[in-house]
């Protein structure tokens, strides 16, 4: 693809879950040559709901686009054989295996990198490859659960996020520490090994929260919450909310103003009050409905916003603008997706095609591997693709 940012970079991906998905979607929307293994039956969230075909769930078609698709049966001597033979003319291998699986397989990055040492092997993992933890099995909830990250005390309560923060966090530092790699690369002429973890990106995440705690050990304060009477989610009338994001005081001025109560201009800071002046703000704000309050609040000019739904979100103008959303006809149906969020001038990222069936580019990557078409044959009838 001219003037995509990683072409003629071979990324094999071979992970089943969000995090090496996600990291694999965005280098394969910036021109990397990105193939996707799975074990023959296909990767588990291929028949998540909803489904668009056999196999083809909105999971799949979202997080795959831009790959091509092949099967591989690690059970046998073959199938190791073919991923070796893949791994040998790759660029990077990205996987989401607990550790010490794929060294069992031969396929481990002492490995690998005997044959190929310019390969850069990234794992995304729960707890890393060294943790004492590292056998332990963990999704995004497990992990925002232990890191602190859903402790919302101070707010009264435990919040669970629609968004898989620290999978989707743990992509975006595997595709930076990739290209990290890959420019390093370019000066020594060797790969490396690259360990991600979703533990470890999650407490990264917190680092002005728990940098806060760690400094108050030291000073004897009082950390500040995670909400203030000026940060926070207030309801409104109608039963909706709107997010006060009044750190900054000149915006703390307007709000006091626009909401009736310059009274507390003066008392941003009177933490020592909090509760009181919190259920002074949450007492005004139910009077008028989110959409009033927004109104007043000029569409935003201060930091007071509306707290819409996913289905507003979709909806909106400023969604639109975005330029995010893209609708397709597949042969599966109308798709639409959701672009990578950076935007380059020169070299930009694009959704050229859509998720691969499970091994639908078998014979395509193993005619370019060397095999014959009747090798290939065999390898089906015997289940090694």
């Amino acid at each position: 693809m001219a003037g995509a940012a990683l072409q003629g970079i071979k990324v094999v991906d071979f992970s089943q879950w969000l995090p090496g998905q996600y990291c694999g979607m965005v280098l394969a929307d910036y021109g990397a040559d990105v193939i996707k293994v799975e074990g023959v039956t296909g990767d588990p969230n291929r028949n998540f709901a909803p489904r668009l075909a056999p196999g083809m769930s909105s999971w799949n078609l979202a997080l795959n686009r831009n790959k091509r698709g092949i099967t591989v049966n690690l059970k046998t001597e073959e199938g190791k054989e073919i991923l070796k033979r893949l791994l040998k003319e790759a660029d990077v291998f990205l996987e989401g295996f607990r550790p010490g699986y794929l060294q069992s397989k031969g396929l481990g990055y002492e490995d690998v990198t005997q044959v190929n040492p310019r390969l850069i092997y990234c794992s995304i993992t729960g707890f890393g490859q060294d943790s004492k933890y590292k056998q332990q099995p963990a999704h995004d909830l497990n992990i925002i659960g232990l890191s602190g990250m859903c402790f919302l005390n101070d707010c009264g309560k435990v919040a669970i996020s629609e968004v898989q923060v620290s999978a989707i966090g743990s992509a975006l530092n595997a595709a930076a520490a990739i290209s990290m790699a890959l420019l390093a690369r370019e000066r020594t002429g060797k790969g490396q090994r690259i360990d991600v973890s979703l533990y470890n990106t999650a407490l990264s995440m917190q680092i002005v929260s728990l940098s806060s705690i760690m400094g108050c050990r030291v000073t004897g304060d009082t950390p500040f919450g995670r909400c203030a009477h000026y940060y926070d989610v207030y309801a409104t009338k109608d039963g909706k909310y709107v997010s006060v994001g009044t750190i900054e005081p000149k915006f703390w001025q307007k709000f006091c103003d626009m909401i009736g109560l310059p009274e507390l201009k003066d008392r941003q800071h009177d933490f020592a009050h909090e509760e009181e002046i919190t259920q002074i703000i949450s007492e005004k704000l139910k009077t008028k409905t989110r959409d009033e309050w927004v109104a007043l609040a000029e569409n935003g000019s201060f930091c007071i916003t509306p707290v819409n739904s996913p289905d507003e979100v979709l909806e909106s103008d400023m969604t639109a603008a975005s330029g995010m959303l893209e609708t397709r006809t597949e042969d599966v149906g109308t798709v639409t997706y959701l672009h990578s969020a950076m935007k380059m001038s020169d070299t930009p990222g694009n959704i050229r095609f859509r998720a691969p069936y499970a091994g639908e580019h078998n014979r395509e990557v193993l005619c370019t591997l060397g095999y014959t078409e009747e090798e290939i044959a065999a390898f089906k009838a015997k289940g090694i693709v």
